[in-house]
């Protein structure tokens, strides 16, 4: 290989490690967390109570049947009603039906008490403190609770039911506990490691916004760049060995005669 071909892929090796190296730097360091970091602690899991379980929700040889809690729906358009899902689940000691319907093309969710037919509304603040205090396993004070309208892209609550509430426990780990206001069921755990995690994720796929997309064009450039610097660092230091030195060398020699 010519000796201006050789300077070429140095030089261009060392232009390709500046742009690449930062990126490649958190890919390295975001990797290390989450090899560090088990998907239970990030998720908050690992302080988490067992679920409540319908055993401990009284007779449910008493409960009412599918059909009567369908027709305990409070709706605009009963003939526009498209059920989704159907399920008995426990809520504070009580047996619900949760149903999971379309209405007029919007998703909606209701619970009705299994024994007694009601449609019940939202969660009080009180009912999202009880639910959130038997979920949380470590002793600590609530420090606010809080309901949630809205979200953001690139919040720690995105994508999530609304509304919802949120209750913050004064613990060492931050954590917060989302509650969804209309089916009681938790649907985030959130703390100091999660938030890392997600800091660190949003460098690792470079999606800044809503953080879950990992096929778009920029990801798939940086990442092709990585590849042909890797690569070219591997020709470098073939064409920089001795042999091919000392080979060069003989040629160079012969040329001149």
């Amino acid at each position: 290989m010519k000796l201006f071909r050789v300077r070429t892929l140095r030089k261009g090796h060392r232009y390709l490690g500046l742009l690449v190296g930062i990126q490649l730097f958190f890919w390295t360091v975001s990797g290390l967390y989450f090899a560090w970091n088990p998907l239970s602690k990030v998720r908050g899991e690992h302080l988490a109570n067992p679920s409540e379980t319908l055993a401990a929700v009284g007779d449910l040889a008493a409960v009412i049947s599918p059909q009567e809690a369908i027709a305990a729906l409070e709706v605009e358009s009963p003939e526009q009603l498209e059920l989704d899902g159907l399920a008995l689940m426990p809520l504070l000691g009580e047996p619900y039906y949760e149903l999971r319907y379309r209405e007029a093309g919007t998703e909606r969710t209701a619970l009705i008490h299994a024994h007694t037919g009601v449609h019940r509304g939202e969660l009080t603040p009180e009912e999202a403190r009880a639910v959130a205090e038997a979920d949380f396993a470590a002793a600590a004070p609530i420090r606010a609770i809080e309901r949630v309208e809205s979200s953001v892209k690139d919040g720690e609550y995105r994508g999530k039911p609304l509304p919802a509430w949120r209750v913050t426990f004064d613990h060492a780990t931050n954590t917060r506990i989302y509650i969804d206001a209309i089916a009681g069921r938790i649907t985030a755990r959130r703390n100091d490691t999660w938030r890392i995690f997600d800091f660190l994720w949003m460098f690792h796929i470079l999606d800044f916004e809503a953080r879950d997309d990992f096929n778009h064009w920029l990801l798939r450039i940086m990442s092709l760049l990585g590849v042909v610097t890797v690569l070219s660092g591997f020709a470098l230091f073939v064409v920089t060995s001795k042999p091919m030195v000392e080979r060069r060398g003989r040629r160079a020699r012969d040329s001149l005669g």
